[in-house]
């Protein structure tokens, strides 16, 4: 397969799909959109806030048994990362691992399932900014009956679940003026800084050995504007991550009463756990040892997230993978070319066992 993967990953990566950049991840859609219709693959386009959002399957129905996802958009990177450079079974350049190498291994799927198989897939077009786009094609319909699969997590692992997301804004009220005489006034970092020590304090210490557990991290700060001025106001952004969907609110109680200060929820998303004994996950697991021995592929659990948040109300199992790859959002992202052949013969697999 590799002779029709390489080409479309190519002319995939040379769009320059930046989730901000309207244009360039609306062209990356055309670009899958006429490469799935070229094969017989039905298509439809939806348009989420300015963009486009391609569902592509094997029948003309929103509901399919099976829904893949993956996303089109990438992060920035230096101009010559997006000139992919083929080294052996490895291509580089941004986005082919995260995420436009599942993508056109999603593309293979449909192409060889038609007349088959019921799949559908949603290529999304903003899943490192927010993921808004699959959210409204899920809202609009585009599920699945029985089983859905994010193609953008661990390398050759099955996650079966992915901690949830909360994003508060801490700010302090105080007085400022002139820094010479800090005791006129009120000063909001000294107010700022107490509170977020008072609540780290209380925020269990998470190691690489424990981490599946609630998460605390200061993000950004943002307070004055010279560097001899008290000023009148400072906040901070903390990013939470949680792994029970009734965290959320304990966290929230906690915060308030541990800082006193005003907190602006500034978004949140749920928590991802599916039952890693489902026929689906066991299906997929085996297939994965079937064809990658050498990994020792086993169930994971996600400290980041994908758009399998989005797909909770779909009722379903829903795990996540990843072709073989690394480097993702750094300067030497890969993915290896060998590892797309073999999932599409892993979904196949699966595909035909659901």
């Amino acid at each position: 397969m590799m002779s029709k993967t390489l080409p479309l990953l190519s002319e995939l990566i040379r769009c320059k799909s930046l989730s901000s950049d309207l244009a360039a991840v609306n062209k990356a859609v055309q670009v899958m959109q006429k490469f799935l219709q070229t094969n017989g693959v039905y298509c439809v386009l939806e348009e989420v806030r300015g963009r486009q959002v391609l569902y592509a399957a094997t029948s003309p129905d929103k509901v399919q048994d099976v829904l893949l996802n993956s996303h089109l958009d990438v992060v920035p990177a230096e101009d010559k990362m997006f000139e992919p450079r083929v080294e052996g079974d490895r291509l580089y350049g941004r986005g082919s691992s995260d995420d436009l190498g599942n993508a056109v291994c999603v593309a293979q799927v449909l192409c060889r399932q038609l007349g088959k198989a019921s799949v559908g897939a949603i290529f999304s077009t903003d899943e490192e900014i927010g993921g808004w786009t699959t959210e409204a094609m899920i809202q609009r319909g585009y599920i699945a009956r029985k089983f859905a699969l994010v193609l953008d997590g661990p390398s050759c692992q099955l996650a079966s679940a992915q901690k949830g997301i909360l994003i508060l804004k801490l700010t302090a009220q105080g007085r400022g003026g002139h820094a010479s005489e800090p005791w006129k006034f009120d000063n909001p970092i000294d107010k700022l800084i107490d509170a977020y020590l008072r609540l780290r304090e209380q925020w269990p210490q998470v190691t690489a050995d424990q981490q599946w557990q609630n998460t605390m991290a200061p993000c950004v700060l943002q307070a004055g504007f010279a560097n001899n001025q008290i000023p009148d106001e400072a906040s901070m952004m903390l990013n939470f991550r949680y792994i029970r969907s009734e965290d959320r609110t304990v966290i929230f109680e906690q915060v308030q009463r541990l800082t006193g200060l005003e907190i602006e929820a500034d978004r949140h998303c749920e928590p991802v756990v599916s039952d890693e004994n489902a026929p689906e996950l066991q299906l997929l697991l085996r297939a994965i040892q079937k064809h990658f021995p050498e990994r020792a592929a086993g169930f994971v659990r996600m400290n980041g997230a994908t758009d399998a948040r989005h797909m909770i109300s779909m009722g379903v199992p829903i795990a996540i993978s990843s072709v073989a790859g690394d480097g993702c959002h750094s300067k030497c992202e890969w993915v290896d070319l060998s590892s797309i052949d073999k999932y599409i013969t892993i979904l196949e697999e699966v595909i035909a066992g659901i």
